[in-house]
């Protein structure tokens, strides 16, 4: 017995520093390309092209509904991240500015920010609620398609 572990010890060490040398040799390596491909991550549109969602909050399916028919488009889309409540709220005026939207109402209440958007044919109500430890924001995205066009 004495003799199989004194076989199986110094096997055993090896394993695990060679374990240790291949964790440490792969994560510094591999941590920087991955770092930077978080880094350079694009932000993107989802359901409305015309809305950018900043790459920091992730996409929430429960809870998040769409509906699209002849006469209208309609979105309510969650998400959840880390990140800076001042800093998220100046990035969907920004954006929203940019893609042409304007800023009708800019409200806090308690803990929650709802920021009211309109366009031609299109409202948007985003509301940014600073949970402890994350941020949940919540876009409600309305798109009238038939908006020139009288009915008899």
């Amino acid at each position: 017995m004495r003799s199989f572990i004194k076989l199986l010890l110094p096997l055993l060490i090896v394993g695990v520093m060679a374990a240790c040398t291949a964790r440490t040799g792969s994560s510094s390596q591999g941590a920087e390309p991955q770092a930077a491909a978080e880094h350079q991550a694009p932000d993107y549109y989802l359901d409305f092209d015309d809305i950018m969602i900043p790459k920091e909050i992730d996409y929430i399916n429960d809870g998040s509904y769409k509906l699209d028919n002849t006469k209208f488009r309609a979105s309510i889309m969650k998400f959840k991240g880390r990140v800076e409540i001042p800093e998220l709220v100046q990035y969907f005026i920004n954006n929203m500015t940019k893609d042409n939207w304007t800023l009708v109402s800019n409200n806090k209440a308690s803990s929650v920010q709802f920021l009211t958007f309109e366009k031609y044919n299109k409202s948007c109500v985003i509301e940014i609620d600073d949970t402890f430890a994350s941020a949940t924001t919540t876009i409600f995205a309305v798109e009238v398609k038939d908006a020139g066009v009288k009915r008899k």
